[in-house]
């Protein structure tokens, strides 16, 4: 008497789920050590390139976008080649019908609408007020997150539990919950988590500005985007193009909103002496060097002693710009940080400074 036995690998689902978690997962579950392994570096590969690139004073974003193309490309590739090989039972993988008072529900099909919306999977079996509510909960924590970042834990934590609560509504009598389940949900809270935090934490490292005036040209020109680094212990040095609150001085001269954010270049450090006579900066009585500017300075400044705590900064564009020859010095506390990169539009893609 021969006993049927069962396929090596009977959840083309289960592989879903674990490519939903993170591409080539479903493909090693199924056996494709290859093909998993690779698909796996891929995914790591591009996300280390696509941070280089768009972050990295270096890099082009251009190409960081691109990345993030071939990344949803990839991940979704994962997806769809997971339930993909399985012989005869391919079509059935791909294709789940309705199922009636007859027929049993699949678990993992059940997991994977879970973790694409927490309730999507009850209401596949069918419970439409539990999975009305996660599908609720789900939505409303996800949009406060944007206004709340700290409440992100919310929403992943709904997602985990709708993934798992429908995983086990969906198995039956004779069915035994599957120790990959811990897997799938382990690693969608991770992966949620990780990737809900990236707004927070680009916001904690640079500071995304515009250019709005023509007072920073060549160097900058209007609707420039840059990325300003964010350090604790930043301190400016010569030639730094920074970005600050304008101070009070500079509001009042030239109307400006407190907490207005401008850009200019550092031309002299607290006890430094400065002197703008002739078209030429004079710093500690040395003449400075500026291949960057658009023309000699048309007036005269100076000399005087930069005050501790305090900087003397200039727009690149001399004689069209209000800055420190107008409204004063810089205190230090209204520096935001330097800016290291124009990173928009992609025309002027540049490394500063």
């Amino acid at each position: 008497m021969r006993v049927a036995t069962q396929p090596r690998y009977p959840h083309p689902w289960l592989a879903a789920n674990c490519s939903l978690v993170f591409p080539g997962l479903g493909q090693l579950y199924r056996g494709q050590l290859v093909k998993g392994s690779a698909m796996a570096i891929a995914t790591g590969s591009l996300v280390s390139f696509l941070i280089w690139s768009i972050f990295s004073a270096d890099g082009n974003t251009v190409q960081g976008l691109w990345a993030i193309a071939s990344l949803l490309i990839l991940y979704g590739w994962s997806i769809v080649d997971a339930l993909r090989g399985y012989g005869t039972n391919a079509a059935s993988a791909l294709s789940v019908s309705k199922p009636t008072p007859l027929k049993s529900y699949d678990p993992w099909y059940t997991a994977f609408l879970s973790q694409v919306l927490p309730g999507l999977g009850h209401l596949y079996l069918q419970r439409v007020g539990i999975g009305s509510i996660l599908l609720l909960l789900g939505i409303v924590s996800a949009l406060l997150t944007q206004s709340y970042p700290t409440l992100l834990p919310i929403p992943v934590v709904i997602w985990a539990f709708g993934c798992y609560h429908g995983y086990h509504m969906a198995l039956t009598n004779r069915q035994r919950s599957h120790p990959l389940i811990w897997l799938v949900v382990v690693g969608m809270l991770v992966l949620r988590l990780t990737v809900g935090s990236i707004p927070a934490w680009v916001n904690q490292t640079v500071e995304q500005c515009i250019v709005p005036s023509r007072s920073m040209v060549p160097t900058l020109q209007i609707n420039d985007r840059l990325f300003v680094r964010h350090q604790a212990n930043y301190v400016p040095q010569l030639g730094d193009v920074v970005v600050f609150e304008a101070p009070t001085a500079a509001q009042n001269v030239g109307d400006i909103d407190a907490g207005t954010l401008m850009v200019k270049r550092v031309i002299a450090l607290p006890g430094q002496t400065l002197q703008i006579s002739n078209g030429q900066v004079w710093v500690n009585q040395q003449p400075l060097t500026e291949p960057y500017i658009a023309a000699a300075p048309n007036y005269e400044w100076g000399p005087s002693l930069i005050p501790a705590d305090q900087f003397f900064v200039l727009g690149d564009n001399r004689n069209a710009s209000s800055d420190s020859h107008v409204w004063g010095f810089l205190a230090a506390d209204l520096i935001l940080g330097r800016a290291y990169k124009i990173y928009w539009p992609p025309s002027r893609i540049s490394a500063l400074g």
